[in-house]
């Protein structure tokens, strides 16, 4: 493709068209010049590659494709070639469907465990999920398929997050929120898809300092933005910020864009940079050769789905070495999730799985077992009659197999968590069935931490997250000692919701979000305030015994360009195969700005034989002992005294060794930082409002209700109070209902609760052409009294 000619050849509104997606999947085409459409889709666990073209906001039928395990379970891993492996899975079925850009990996940050949506993220760490996802984009890229981490930035919530805006201090925003981001950005990915929120009250598809300071030159990312789907206010102020693509597509911002090239208020230089990105991306990507997808590709894929499951799950408790289970076992299996898995999470990723594997058929013939419901899998799940008969079957069996977890009506996207507890009816089987059996093995199918009311009365707890398609041979093989378990948690799992420090104004808050607590995001608050957790960020037991000798530190003091390095042996005392996540924190020192207690600096997971042993090595550089300081606008290192840690979690210490800075970064005072008093370790695990001000420059907004003017912004919910909102809001009801006729309850919770938190504009793309541009904002016009003004956008014949 010649792009210096086709930039020659192009009109202002083909360009312009270039600029915008063609229908909800297919970046436009210009045939008259040879320039061909590609088709991106749906990931981030899978492809799903919808049956037709649609822009309801519903979700409709996929092709059958290979569901893996999602970001929480991948995450657990601990493992980016595992994740690479992942992604070059994915991209060799999207060359077999046509699909040339999978959209994912999801790397926001876990802020809290009630988001809907944190099946679909990796971690509370920003150098997990930055490992994880390099691995995963640089498989999906190493097969000429694009990636497309999202979702950038600073979307940590579900509630109205198409219409907040998120407030956090700017060491906050560098340290934890875009490292992540940064680091990726060194896979080359195709696309980086801008989030739906505002940051800073400006949206992240229109913010010049978010895409083009802070990604662009800050981080040198040189291909296309593109926008989640719906998030563009204004596509003039968009292309400015350096946007290059909105999705879906839209005839309205097609002639926006015309108007403000044409007025000059977008220069042909800005529209060019953005047409000339477009086109490389479709040259690089477009697939020429499409191989025919047949099974052999599902099949193998299948496969890869399992290996990634069994390395993922997370072995939480063992006592007296219940597991593994010995084939002569005589085994009560219960839960209805054993017989209908919950593999992966709701919403935009929700895929159409091709095989579905579950507990109660992969049971061998040779094993003596019985199966019971124990609950129902709609609301809370309790039924008195399941329990009963459950406990029954538990009376007869030696040991008894608890599958219990989230259902999709507790978590999915779209919506937020309210609390943290499993429905009632699977927490009330475990307290009925440890009355009757004492041996109990609970496997927990969920996507975000849980509370453990019934800890001290089961044997052994398996959390296998959500296990993909192939999750039910992986929890067999490693029930059964086939496998050994390797998964450590990539999240803390608190002991209350009260224990986390935002649990009061999480999604509670004006559509002013504000990141109260900081930095201190999972293990680095609750390891700093000394909070106890039910299991601490990187936990995971395993069916060896690993012990860790030999511990060196090359320097006690380094700085400037100088590497320490690291030496330890990790010796398998058992006879049984295992893998170990080796993991490296540096303890802070306590002087200058407040920093958490430590920080994961490094991991390695390493595959050790039974009876054997292994020489693990770590090189840290001055970089791993940084903080982003707001005062230089950049990381820096203070001089002074650390520690290097060998932890076997963010809360147990193996080994630790004093080191001293002697050579730093130079730091000016940032005496913001140095005066918010109650952020300092052992001061108060209670921010105090005054001291986040301080961080934030600015006082903290009064929660009010939205009222005239409204504008397209504005969501439907906003405008349900007046007159014209209310029949609207009767009208699209009854066409939802229409199209929802059938549709899980959960399904239908996620769409209504979508629908009315999605701005007017929004509604219009997924109305599927039915309602015109002209005509929401004539109903806008109503709803401000501006009568006359509604009346001349009814009568205008051409969409705006």
């Amino acid at each position: 493709m010649n792009i210096e000619k086709l930039l020659n050849e192009l009109t202002i509104e083909e360009k312009c068209t270039l600029l915008v997606g063609k229908g909800a999947w297919h970046t436009a085409p210009i045939e008259r010049l040879g320039i061909p459409s590609i088709m991106m889709t749906d990931g981030p666990h899978g492809v799903r590659k919808e049956f037709e073209e649609s822009d309801s906001i519903t979700f409709i039928d996929s092709y059958p494709s290979v569901c893996f395990p999602p970001a929480v379970t991948l995450a657990s891993s601990f493992d980016p070639q595992l994740a690479s492996e992942m992604g070059k899975s994915i991209a060799r079925e999207c060359l077999s469907k046509d699909v040339s850009l999978i959209l994912g990996p999801g790397m926001n940050i876990k802020r809290s465990p009630l988001c809907g949506r944190n099946f679909e993220y990796f971690s509370e760490d920003p150098k997990v999920t930055a490992e994880i996802a390099k691995g995963f984009v640089r498989g999906v890229e190493s097969q000429g398929i694009g990636a497309c981490p999202k979702h950038f930035a600073f979307n940590n919530q579900e509630t109205l997050r198409m219409t907040s805006s998120s407030e956090l201090d700017r060491r906050t925003k560098f340290e934890i929120y875009l490292r992540a981001f940064k680091e990726v950005v060194k896979e080359n990915p195709s696309m980086i898809m801008c989030s739906y929120n505002k940051v800073d009250n400006v949206y992240a598809s229109e913010n010049k300092e978010l895409l083009d300071t802070i990604l662009r030159k800050r981080f040198g990312f040189e291909n296309v933005i593109v926008s989640d789907w719906r998030a563009v206010s204004n596509r003039t102020n968009a292309l400015k910020a350096t946007l290059d693509l909105e999705m879906p597509g839209h005839e309205y911002s097609i002639n926006q864009l015309i108007r403000s090239v044409v007025s000059s208020e977008i220069s042909m230089d800005e529209l060019n940079k953005s047409v000339v990105r477009i086109l490389k991306m479709v040259d690089k990507y477009q697939i020429k050769d499409n191989p025919k997808t047949d099974d052999r590709v599902l099949d193998e894929n299948h496969k890869v789905a399992k290996k990634i499951a069994k390395e993922s799950m997370v072995l939480l408790k063992n006592d007296n070495d219940i597991l593994p289970l010995k084939k002569t076992d005589s085994i009560a299996l219960i839960g209805k999730l054993a017989k209908e898995p919950r593999y992966q999470g709701g919403g935009s990723s929700h895929m159409n799985p091709y095989i579905i594997n579950d507990l109660v058929e992969c049971f061998s013939d040779e094993i003596d077992f019985g199966y019971a419901e124990g609950y129902r899998l709609t609301g809370d799940g309790y039924d008195k009659e399941l329990i009963s008969l459950a406990v029954k079957l538990a009376k007869t069996k030696s040991k008894v197999i608890a599958v219990i977890g989230l259902t999709d009506e507790y978590e999915s996207e779209g919506y937020d968590r309210t609390h943290i507890e499993l429905p009632k009816g699977h927490n009330e089987l475990i307290k009925a069935i440890s009355e009757a059996n004492k041996n109990i093995i609970v496997v927990l199918q969920i996507g975000s931490p849980v509370t453990m009311p019934w800890i001290h009365d089961v044997k052994a707890v398996l959390n296998s997250y959500l296990g993909g398609e192939a999750g039910a041979l992986a929890t067999i093989d490693l029930l059964y000692g086939k496998e050994n378990p390797s998964g450590r948690l990539a999240e803390t799992f608190p002991l209350h919701l009260e224990d986390n420090p935002i649990h009061q104004i999480y999604g509670n808050q004006n559509e002013d979000v504000y990141y109260k607590e900081s930095i201190y995001v999972g293990y680095r608050f609750y390891q700093s305030m000394g909070v106890n957790v039910l299991f601490p960020f990187g936990y995971g037991l395993s069916y060896s015994n690993f012990e860790y000798a030999d511990f060196t530190v090359d320097k006690t003091k380094f700085g400037g360009t100088e590497k320490v390095k690291i030496s330890l042996k990790v010796k398998n005392k058992s006879a049984m195969a295992g893998k170990e996540v080796v993991q490296v924190y540096v303890e802070n020192h306590t002087l200058g700005i407040y920093k958490p207690l430590r920080e994961l600096r490094a991991f390695q997971k390493v595959f050790i034989l039974g009876n054997d042993e292994k020489v693990v090595e770590f090189s840290l550089t001055i970089k791993d002992f940084d903080y982003f300081n707001p005062a230089d606008n950049a990381f820096v290192t203070e001089e002074g005294s650390y520690k290097i840690q060998i932890c076997k979690n963010a809360r147990d210490i193996i080994f630790s060794s004093p080191i001293e800075i002697t050579k730093g970064t130079q730091v000016n005072p940032s005496n913001t930082y140095i005066d918010s008093k109650s952020y300092y370790i052992n001061n108060s695990s209670h921010f105090e409002n005054l001291d986040f001000e301080n961080l934030l420059g600015h006082p903290l907004s009064v929660v009010t209700h939205k009222n005239r003017p409204y504008s397209l912004d504005n969501t439907l919910s906003d405008i349900e109070k007046t007159l014209i909102g209310k029949i609207l809001k009767s009208q699209l009801l009854k066409q939802l209902n229409k199209e929802l006729q059938g549709m899980p309850s959960d399904y239908i919770q996620m769409v209504e609760k979508s629908l009315y938190e999605t701005p007017l504009r929004s509604i219009v793309t997924y109305s599927g052409g039915i309602i015109k541009m002209r005509f929401m904002i004539g109903i806008i016009e109503i709803a401000n009294h501006h009568f006359l003004k509604a009346i001349h956008y009814f009568m205008k014949e051409k969409t705006l």
